[in-house]
């Protein structure tokens, strides 16, 4: 594959059609547990929203999209004895016990997409994800789930434990599809690192051409479906059959670096896999719930996802007439 061949999406019509999805009353396949949700609610996508258990938070999980008949009742009441002085490091050897796998294998099994928190955040992700996929996920035998992976920011970390990291993020294909997000700045952090470069060594002045071919030897180096690298101005996707940038709706700064920026785009994203949209449809659907929260600071309503979507396309349409006659 070629990275000279990067296809640029029409969002437009991507924006149409998921107005269509917007609309729908409700989608009563499934439920979306999450880190955010208070209590048991119809979000503005029409899909029912819980709180994440807490034993899934220990396991730096954002999100789950689980079916709709699945009683996670259990999963929330398990009880998870944790010595006082146990480090993040050896957290998993206490969750490796006959009942709290049972239950993780039991949340798996009616799992669609599982969303993880940020790698560099969380000094366990590398030894509990490891667990999680050998002890609970393989034994099932599925091979149709989808993962969303997040690095954050390696700078901190050592070479040796962000390799480890990739090659574990890459193992979960086996299971199913996985994506691994990196905003721009990770994303060269990364790249350097992946290659020997000093993380103060100025790479220069990047042309788009320079970038892209960055990110797609971060896609080369792992064993996944799609790597997704955003900007402020765009979304990138590389996969092994295309790769396709997607023109995002400009927000504030403080919209995009809010603690909750991440865990927002995912509840568009997850809907979008779980309602079986293309790539290009997840990514919108995704930026829409993020910007539409991250204007209204507060959980959007249905019209307010309409509302930021009509805009959206009317900033595309600005932007053709100004092309269109220079001004």
């Amino acid at each position: 594959m070629e990275t000279n061949n990067m296809n640029i999406v029409n969002v437009g019509p991507v924006l149409e059609d998921l107005l269509t999805t917007i609309k729908k009353e409700a989608i009563p396949e499934y439920i979306y547990l999450n880190q955010a949700a208070t209590a048991l609610h119809r979000n503005a996508l029409g899909i029912m929203e819980d709180t994440l258990p807490k034993i899934l938070q220990l396991l730096g999980i954002r999100s789950l999209m689980v079916n709709s008949s699945y009683d996670y009742t259990p999963l929330k009441t398990l009880h998870v004895d944790i010595p006082e002085n146990t480090t993040e490091e050896y957290l998993w050897p206490h969750l490796r016990k006959d009942e709290i796998i049972r239950e993780l294998q039991s949340v798996f099994r009616n799992c669609r997409m599982v969303g993880f928190d940020n790698w560099s955040a969380i000094s366990s992700a590398s030894s509990v994800w490891d667990g999680l996929l050998s002890d609970v996920i393989k034994p099932l035998e599925r091979n149709d789930l989808e993962f969303l992976f997040y690095l954050g920011d390696p700078v901190e970390k050592l070479s040796f434990q962000v390799g480890e990291a990739l090659d574990i993020v890459s193992d979960f294909s086996l299971q199913g599809q996985v994506t691994f997000a990196l905003d721009e700045g990770e994303a060269i952090n990364l790249w350097k690192m992946l290659n020997g470069v000093g993380k103060d060594v100025s790479l220069g002045e990047q042309t788009y051409v320079d970038l892209r071919k960055k990110y797609f030897s971060i896609f080369r180096t792992m064993d996944i479906a799609r790597v997704l690298i955003y900007s402020a101005s765009n979304a990138l996707v590389f996969t092994a059959k295309e790769q396709f940038v997607i023109t995002r709706k400009i927000v504030d700064h403080e919209i995009e670096a809010a603690p909750d920026a991440r865990l927002n785009y995912i509840v568009g994203f997850s809907t979008g896999l779980a309602l079986q949209l293309s790539m290009a449809h997840c990514i919108a659907l995704g930026l829409i719930v993020f910007g539409a929260q991250g204007e209204r600071k507060a959980s959007p309503k249905k019209e307010d996802l309409v509302k930021y979507t009509e805009e959206w396309i009317a900033d595309l349409q600005k932007t053709a007439t100004i092309n269109l006659y220079g001004e």
